[in-house]
């Protein structure tokens, strides 16, 4: 999940956006996505609503027979947020969620995630720098399964989404999801 709705497939964001998911697939994930339109809005309500439509997303995938341990949902930014409160709708501690930014600190966008009600396998990649999102130390439940990576690139939550860092964060990812 991309951390902002963008105007339409000419957005920039949504072309970097999909270079990304070209290079997931390149690896051998079978990634699945949309983005999130302008329409829909950058707030509290729409992520808890999108938050839903994954989770449910999720558990399709599961009743078919997809073990719950080949799933990973990553989100950045506003998107990792709204992977946390997937991680509360799924309740499903196999289930892989990768938070590209971090836990939301001082988010742009205001957002309340109910950490205690998170479930699953958990990483954070974070970026020293970025003052909206940061460690999630002190927010998951005791017990969860927890790895975390801080970059520092002086680029702030813009490390996420600039071609030139992709391998920075892309490497630690690809790495995590190999040892579930």
């Amino acid at each position: 999940m991309h951390g902002e709705n963008v105007k339409d497939a000419n957005d920039p964001k949504a072309k970097v956006y999909a270079a990304i998911v070209e290079d997931l697939q390149k690896t051998g994930f079978n990634v699945t996505f949309e983005l999130r339109p302008s329409d829909v809005g950058d707030n509290e309500a729409a992520a808890k609503v999108y938050a839903a439509k994954i989770a449910t997303q999720i558990n399709g995938l599961i009743d078919a027979g997809t073990p719950p341990e080949n799933i990973t949902v990553a989100g950045f930014s506003l998107g990792s947020a709204i992977a946390a409160i997937t991680s509360g709708l799924v309740g499903n501690a196999k289930v892989n969620f990768v938070f590209l930014a971090g836990c939301a600190n001082k988010p742009a966008v205001p957002m309340t995630v109910d950490y205690s009600r998170m479930r699953g396998r958990i990483l954070a990649i974070t970026e020293a720098t970025d003052p909206g999102y940061g460690t999630c130390v002190g927010h998951l439940p005791e017990g969860i399964r927890y790895q975390e990576v801080t970059l520092n690139t002086n680029k702030g939550n813009a490390t996420f989404r600039l071609p030139e860092y992709l391998n920075l964060w892309m490497a630690p990812l690809l790495e995590w999801t190999k040892t579930s």
